[in-house]
């Protein structure tokens, strides 16, 4: 994997796929215990059409960790990510990816616009983190404190996407140990930082309204954060947004539904000239 030294100091790492020519589309991972590995299958079927970018955002993979909260955040994430593209010479580029990074495409595209051609939001939440979910992370936290950062990892993927999704990652016994390897790289301070960021984060949907680039919402039907409602409320405030509800899928439906994202993403890279 390639690597970078920001201006700001921050040691980045991506992953490249596709065709260096052809337009770029900067692909995010989710947060808490996600990396760019599980994004790459997503792009796929693209790789003739697009340069596939896949960040390590700060706290991730092999990408530098901090062990402040307020080093976590949005607008930090954001700097990163824009002054790694301007590393790489780009100016203006296709956002997306799922939870976090959706979310983070969207506040790109709030907060940069010039740089953002269009964004693809897969379970991204412009929202504060449900009280239970708050709560969730309360009573599991002692794990993370303790270092016990298998049970956690075990524990957020039963909440996130349920005891079979768990299963089927322990059944590659190889990705299981890479998945918890990276997660091995965090001290506990830093991971609790990162952590302890996710479960304080506020509303900023009505930011949503100032998009005004091409914008993509998917959402699985049986996620609990965000909702379908909440993602059409997401759609409803971007002007001109599409919403795609993925029937029967959860938080990750660009996993377990892979095959009807990727056709709905193809439409859409299409309808902008990618």
């Amino acid at each position: 994997m390639p690597e970078t030294v920001l201006p700001n100091g921050v040691r980045l790492h991506w992953r490249e796929a596709g065709d260096a020519t052809k337009p770029p589309v900067v692909w995010i991972h989710g947060g808490s215990i996600e990396d760019s590995s599980s994004m790459i299958a997503d792009l796929q079927p693209f790789a003739t059409r697009i340069r596939a970018l896949f960040p390590d955002t700060r706290g991730h993979g092999l990408s530098d960790r901090f062990e402040r909260v307020e080093d976590y955040t949005y607008p930090k994430k954001a700097e990163d990510v824009l002054l790694w593209l301007d590393a790489l010479g780009i100016t203006r580029a296709v956002f997306g990816g799922a939870s976090m990074g959706a979310a983070l495409s969207l506040w790109l595209a709030v907060n940069a616009p010039e740089r953002v051609r269009a964004v693809v939001s897969i379970s991204g939440p412009p929202y504060a983190p449900l009280p239970e979910d708050v709560a969730w992370w309360r009573r599991h936290r002692h794990l993370v404190e303790a270092g016990r950062f298998e049970e956690y990892y075990d524990a957020n993927v039963r909440l996130r996407v349920g005891e079979d999704a768990l299963a089927r990652i322990k059944a590659r016994p190889d990705r299981y140990v890479e998945v918890l390897g990276m997660l091995r790289l965090h001290s506990v301070t830093s991971l609790l930082a990162l952590l302890d960021e996710t479960y304080s984060r506020t509303e900023w949907l009505a930011d949503c309204a100032r998009i005004r680039c091409p914008v993509l919402v998917i959402a699985g039907s049986e996620d609990h954060f965000p909702t379908v409602a909440m993602s059409r409320r997401v759609a409803d405030t971007i002007v001109g947004a599409r919403l795609h509800v993925i029937e029967g899928g959860g938080h990750f439906p660009n996993r377990s539904h892979r095959a009807e994202v990727q056709a709905v993403v193809a439409a859409f890279l299409a309808r902008i000239g990618v």
